[in-house]
């Protein structure tokens, strides 16, 4: 775990915004609260999985169920989390953007792409199959997702869909490259079927 304060943790992860946001002190001293006592509760030991966790999975459990508690109706509650994800990533899509146009991009996504699926989503939190990777397409099936597990065991699934989302607005306007996902377990289907395809053929 990183050592820092939960409330530092909170300002340095994907929910940020959302917590600038919020202008009730009470309400932040109880999301912080309940934050710390998520993160004791979790096993910190996958390094892996547990920047996932801390980053991303238990900041939003904290602010729904926070929230949800003192009066705020659960739409309201989703779109805060859902903007403030979606901020987060929209940024992180800029970098993307500005890389597909760098030549032989997709060449290049051919080899990083593998590489940090395995880095940032190992085997103990997610169940990949690989199905190509060649010089028009790379295609790979999530049959078990590690934010649909941790979400459903608070009793949050709806909440799956707005990190499912996050991807769209990182790699959905890569230039060259058109990202061609149609399923996600986030939103009800069995299994999230990720798919780059090369559409500048000079790459």
């Amino acid at each position: 775990m990183p050592k820092l304060e939960p409330e530092k943790l909170l300002q340095k992860g994907r929910f940020k915004i959302a917590y600038d946001k919020l202008d009730e002190p009470e309400l932040r001293r109880k999301v912080v609260s309940e934050y710390a006592k998520l993160l004791e509760e979790n096993d910190s030991s996958d390094k892996m999985l547990w920047e996932h966790l801390w980053t991303s999975i238990l900041p939003a459990v904290a602010f729904n169920r926070i929230l949800t508690e003192n009066g705020w109706g659960k739409d309201k509650v989703f779109g805060m989390i859902h903007d403030s994800a979606a901020e987060v990533a929209k940024a992180s899509g800029k970098s993307f953007q500005a890389m597909g146009k760098l030549p032989f991009f997709f060449s290049l996504l051919r080899i990083a792409c593998p590489a940090m699926v395995k880095k940032k989503y190992g085997p103990s939190g997610w169940d990949f199959t690989w199905k190509r990777n060649d010089k028009d397409a790379i295609e790979w099936d999530c049959g078990k997702c590690f934010y649909d597990v941790i979400l459903r065991k608070y009793g949050m699934p709806e909440l799956v869909q707005i990190f499912c989302e996050t991807d769209d607005f990182v790699y959905g306007s890569i230039p060259g490259v058109r990202w061609g996902r149609t399923k996600t377990i986030g939103r009800g289907d069995s299994v999230c079927d990720f798919c780059f395809y090369r559409e500048d053929k000079s790459s």
